[in-house]
């Protein structure tokens, strides 16, 4: 197996934590008790799927959701419910990405939207370090600014054509199979972040 020169992170429960959970409570706390009959991690509908690809602006998808649920809801209201999915970032994971992002080329690589993007954009600089989050990237890629999507296995090709890398010299951490799986059938390492799992704890291992 070759030499790892370049790693691509998830966000979401590799660096930063989110739960679907909390964002589901927080949904029915407004009206909408099934929302995961329309939003999940690998099963969503098409109004889902086209914000995190950049298709529909915030106001768009504010007035998809309320099309969708057939309910009287603010702007507000959906903002509160759909960043519920945000917990915060794992400080210590972020410490090993700060202290090791000049030995390899370091990328991020998102499935997410321009509303959360913000919120953990602004979250980043005001809780966690003086620094900006882009400083610990090379290039962050976010799937509402590519037009792509994981797992797609085009975007991961995307990002590799893009950057120069060697595939085989590239290992890419996400905590979702499917997303590995397609990693790996173009020809990245990979490394499955199942639950309980850290990056500052079993990265070296595949290093």
């Amino acid at each position: 197996m070759a030499a790892v020169k370049n790693l691509i992170f998830d966000l979401g429960n590799v660096i930063y934590d989110i739960d679907f959970k909390k964002m589901n409570t927080a949904f029915a706390s407004i009206g909408i008790e099934d929302i995961d009959q329309h939003f999940t991690l690998n099963k969503s509908h098409q109004l889902f799927l086209d914000l995190e690809m950049g298709f529909v602006n915030e106001q768009a998808f504010y007035d998809g959701v309320r099309a969708l649920v057939n309910l009287p809801l603010t702007n507000e209201q959906i903002h509160f419910a759909w960043n519920a999915l945000l917990v915060g970032f794992r400080i210590n994971s972020i410490d090993w990405i700060q202290q090791n992002n000049t030995k390899y080329n370091t990328f991020l690589y998102s499935n997410t939207n321009q509303i959360h993007h913000d919120h953990f954009i602004a979250e980043f600089e005001s809780k966690v370090a003086a620094y900006p989050f882009v400083s610990l990237f090379k290039t962050p890629y976010y799937s509402h600014e590519m037009g792509m999507r994981k797992p797609d296995p085009a975007s991961f090709t995307y990002i590799v054509e893009k950057e120069g890398l060697v595939a085989s010299e590239t290992l890419f951490i996400d905590d979702n199979e499917p997303n590995i799986i397609a990693a790996a059938s173009v020809g990245l390492q990979v490394l499955h972040l199942k639950e309980g799992m850290r990056v500052e704890k079993d990265i070296e291992a595949y290093l």
